[in-house]
Order: C-alpha cells, then structure tokens, then sequence
C-alpha cells in the first residue's frame, strides 16, 4: 500500500512544480504587456504621419497651399477688363487653400470693379478655381478718357479696349440722359451708309454739333434739331447731292435755307 500512496505524493509534486512554471510565464508576460502597448502606439504614430507626409506631398497637399496663378481658369474674351486683373483680383484668396478659399468673397472682390457686371467663381479640381464674368456693354466713347454703357453710367476707358467702332459723344456729364437721348433719336433718323453719326457734341454756348461718317458736320443749334437734320437728308439727296464729297460743314439754324462750308483743295 505503501508504493501507490508514493506515486500519488510523485503526482502531487509534479503538478506544483508544472503550477509555478505557468505562473513564471504568466507573470513575465505580464510584463511585457506595457512595453507591446508602447510599440503599438509608436507604429501607429509613425504610420499616421508618414500619411500626413504623403498627403502633403500629394497633389490634394498642394492644392491646399494654393499660391500660383496657374490655378486660375478665366472664361473669356474680354474687352474691359484682362485676364491678368482678375488673376491680380483672387490671388490673396488662393493663398488661403483650396478648401479654405471665400467663394463669396472672390465674387464680391470682381464685382468691385466697374465694369464687371456678373461674377461666378466655383472650385475646380484639380485646377483650383475656375471665373467666369460679363462685363458692361460699352455704346460710345465720352470725351477723351471715359464710355457710356448700357445701363447709362459712365465708365473709366480701358487702355486696352479698342474703341474706333463707337460713335463719340461729349458735354456736360450732368446732362448724360439728355445727350443720349438726342443721340438714339438721331441714329433712328440716320441711317443711310456715311450719314450715320460719328460724333454728337452739346454745350450751352455753341448748342448741338453733329459730325456724320462721311465727315460732314452739322451745326445744329439748340431747338429742333430732327428737323434740321431732315432738312439737311432732302438737300443732300437732291441739290447737294452732286457735291456732297465737297462739303465740310453745313450751318441748319437758318429757317428755311442752309449754309454750306466747303473743303479746301
């Protein structure tokens, strides 16, 4: 009885020796949980940025530092205002970055200029922005340094825009609406080739003058001037007709006659 009672004490011992070696084992890796955790956390910082690098190196990073005029797109043409102005108008918001960028503000900014009727900017992938704006419809050079547009305000004149198509109008900017007035009502008379007007001109002292494509000037006076210019229509269709090449200025302030002025040879 004795020997068996020995092999269960043997069993005994094996089995507390096999307990302290899995404790050894579960307490060093126990100790290795802290120093895993730490690894993780170091792997997984270097991954995000070596991302961030990427990001920023790739091309969505350098839309988002968005500094150069090529990534501007401009619809065109234009007439008053250049590519250039516009591009000079939305480079500090393009520094802002692609996403950051004030639309609204971009608009407002073109809109600051005169001329420039209607804006739309909107974002374009990758390109960066892309314009598009109408500008005010010039219908004639005033005076030496100004247009008259469509909707009847008088504009700075463009270097750059060219003009020689227009008819000219001048006077008192305080009587715009009257000049333009008598100008359509003029152009609705005049318009047979080479009678058109070229040139409409007022000031209290001397009154209308009126310079025709053909290079005939009419002194018109200050009253009734459909009326003298229609008088001068008849003679140039009948009596003058033969010399009109020849005449250089026709006075109309007389009742029933004119007075002719003719070139130089």
């Amino acid at each position: 009885m004795r020997k068996p009672e020995r092999a269960y004490r043997g069993r005994k011992t094996k089995l507390r020796g096999a307990r302290r070696i899995a404790n050894r084992v579960d307490g060093t890796s126990r100790n290795w949980r802290p120093l895993l955790v730490a690894v993780l956390a170091i792997v997984t910082l270097a991954g995000i940025s070596y991302g961030g690098l990427w990001l920023w190196r790739s091309p969505l990073g350098e839309l988002s530092r968005i500094d150069s005029l090529e990534q501007v797109r401009v619809k065109g043409p234009f007439n008053a205002v250049t590519q250039r102005q516009i591009e000079e108008t939305l480079l500090p918001f393009l520094q802002k970055g692609f996403f950051s960028a004030d639309i609204r503000g971009m608009r407002e900014a073109l809109l600051r200029n005169p001329w420039i009727t209607s804006a739309s900017v909107s974002r374009r992938w990758p390109r960066g922005v892309e314009v598009e704006v109408r500008e005010a419809q010039p219908l004639a050079v005033w005076g030496e340094d100004k247009l008259l547009v469509a909707s009847g305000e008088l504009l700075p004149r463009p270097a750059q825009m060219r003009t020689g198509h227009l008819p000219e109008l001048a006077g008192d900017e305080e009587l715009v609406e009257r000049i333009v007035t008598q100008y359509q009502a003029l152009a609705r008379l005049l318009t047979t080739r080479d009678m058109e007007v070229k040139r409409l001109t007022f000031d209290e002292l001397s009154g209308w003058q009126l310079e025709l494509v053909s290079g005939v000037e009419l002194h018109l006076g200050h009253e009734e001037l459909l009326e003298r210019v229609d008088r001068f229509l008849q003679l140039s269709r009948g009596l003058l007709a033969p010399h009109l090449a020849k005449v250089r200025r026709v006075d109309t302030r007389y009742s029933n006659a004119v007075a002719v002025q003719w070139k130089q040879n």
